[in-house]
């Protein structure tokens, strides 16, 4: 079963759901938390967030983006969310604009130059 609008695709791979999702970004922020030695108290207090606050984003119970964008920059990892649509390097619409409206080439023999194949 699919969360959300999830439908299956052949080629793709599995579908995490929502909820698992969820889980895996509470998972990271209390990896997070622990790696610099904070309790949930500390990092509520420095995010400038309520204790429950914290305890539900952690353990994947939703929130909102505003209190993960709070508990990431807490934590010195707001830049983690630069991560979901890095800048590409190449523009689509420069490829677009290039690849399109190109004139054929082609190649032109003089008339009389035609090789003939079989003989007489």
């Amino acid at each position: 079963m699919f969360d959300d609008d999830q439908t299956p695709s052949a080629s793709a791979p599995p579908l995490v759901s929502t909820d698992e999702r969820e889980r895996q970004v509470g998972e990271q922020v209390r990896r997070l938390r622990l790696d610099q030695g904070l309790d949930q108290l500390e990092l509520a207090r420095r995010a400038d967030l309520s204790p429950s606050t914290v305890q539900s984003l952690e353990a994947g119970r939703g929130s909102t983006l505003r209190s993960l964008v709070r508990v990431l920059r807490a934590l010195g990892a707001d830049d983690a969310l630069g991560n979901i649509a890095p800048a590409s390097a190449v523009s689509p619409l420069d490829v677009l604009r290039s690849s399109g409206d190109e004139p054929r080439r082609r190649v032109y023999r003089p008339r009389g130059a035609r090789s003939s194949g079989g003989g007489s």
